[in-house]
């Protein structure tokens, strides 16, 4: 129960965000390249990670990684208490784990 009221609270904020995004984005941070408006909703990017954990935060970067186009960042946590750092494709909505820096509870320094 408390999960599905976990989930549903991260849905709704991120629908908020991302649709606030999307409106307010006509430029990228430079102001000289139009911002693509992404094709994946905050739900579907949700939908595509909810089989690997809890969701505990997602946002939009608008700038990719590698230039490939804006992708939605997403943290899970895990049935193992771990977290892990995913990233869904906004095009595409292909998920994948981003393993470049796995992080756990322990020593964790995201501020």
């Amino acid at each position: 129960m408390k999960r599905n009221l976990i989930i549903a609270t991260v849905a709704a904020a991120a629908l908020l965000t991302g649709g606030t995004a999307a409106a307010f984005a006509t430029t990228s941070e430079d102001g000289e390249a139009p911002v693509k408006a992404p094709k994946v909703t905050a739900q579907q990017a949700l939908d595509a990670v909810a089989p690997h954990g809890t969701v505990l935060s997602l946002d939009l970067d608008d700038d990719g990684d590698a230039g490939s186009g804006p992708a939605w960042d997403v943290e899970l946590l895990t049935k193992d208490g771990k977290t892990q750092d995913w990233t869904v494709d906004a095009q595409t909505a292909k998920a994948k784990q981003d393993t470049s820096d796995a992080s756990d509870d322990s020593g964790r320094d995201d501020d």
